[in-house]
């Protein structure tokens, strides 16, 4: 597979629909219409199928959701207690379900990995629940506080800056405790970075690996790329828009050339 014609028009897309796991900034679209720059004066190219993704932004006009996130909880009644992992936009705000609403709207807490950056969500959506920091770096030191607030009955949801928690960002480690302490977990899909871009890709899709982000340290970054290399199905990898040259660099080096 020659991506040499495939990523550049990928950017585009992703720029347009804002498949991202760090959206509604604008700095990476730059990074992405440098990185179509750059993919254009490339004579040569990596032979594997694989598919990245990086980040980019999209204003937003706000619309009243209100009356109809409160019609849908009078018609379905109360929410039962307990963890709601709810996915959020990957770029575009609109791109949310009436049940994540719901359940942002009801919950007694909002885990956010970033509050300021969740919290232009809720704004958006006239979601007044309070958010409480959750993120790597503080994970450890809030779960024991989470979990004494779900066994209290508490609706606590949480989120990421976009897509689905614990898939490349916290939540993986709540989810299983909350699991061993048998308090109810419940998913609330919506939409996904990855599943979104390989369908519009062109690459297959009957078969493919979600590498997610790369290790940081170089040693072990080439041991999984070398990994990757030696795959026929496609490949998925997050790369952040700083690292992206790396990545194509990395890539070339391991992956093979086709003229």
């Amino acid at each position: 597979m020659r991506l040499v014609q495939r990523l550049p028009l990928m950017a585009n897309s992703l720029a347009t629909t804002g498949l991202s796991k760090t959206s509604w900034q604008s700095r990476p679209l730059l990074s992405f219409l440098r990185t179509q720059t750059l993919l254009n004066s490339l004579s040569l190219y990596p032979k594997i199928n694989y598919l990245l993704l990086c980040s980019c932004s999209q204003s937003q006009t706000s619309p009243d959701f209100s009356n109809l996130i409160l019609e849908q909880s009078s018609k379905r009644g109360p929410l039962e207690p307990g963890l709601y992992l709810v996915a959020t936009p990957i770029g575009n705000l609109e791109d949310i379900t009436l049940r994540a609403l719901r359940v942002l709207k009801s919950a007694n807490v909002i885990l956010s990995e970033d509050t300021r950056h969740s919290g232009k969500l809720l704004q958006y959506y006239n979601i007044k629940t309070p958010l409480l920091s959750y993120h790597k770096f503080n994970e450890s030191q809030r779960e024991q506080t989470v979990l004494n607030r779900l066994k209290q009955g508490e609706i606590v949801a949480l989120i990421s800056d976009a897509g689905t928690p614990g898939i490349s960002d916290p939540g993986t480690e709540l989810a299983k405790l909350c699991v061993d302490e048998k308090i109810p977990v419940v998913p609330i899909p919506g939409a996904s970075a990855f599943v979104a871009a390989l369908s519009a890709s062109g690459l297959a899709t009957d078969e493919f690996t979600f590498v997610g982000f790369l290790p940081k340290h170089a040693r072990s970054r080439t041991e999984r790329l070398m990994l990757s290399a030696n795959e026929v199905k496609t490949q998925i990898f997050y790369v952040p828009p700083h690292k992206l040259l790396q990545f194509l660099e990395e890539t070339s080096l391991l992956f093979g050339y086709s003229s």
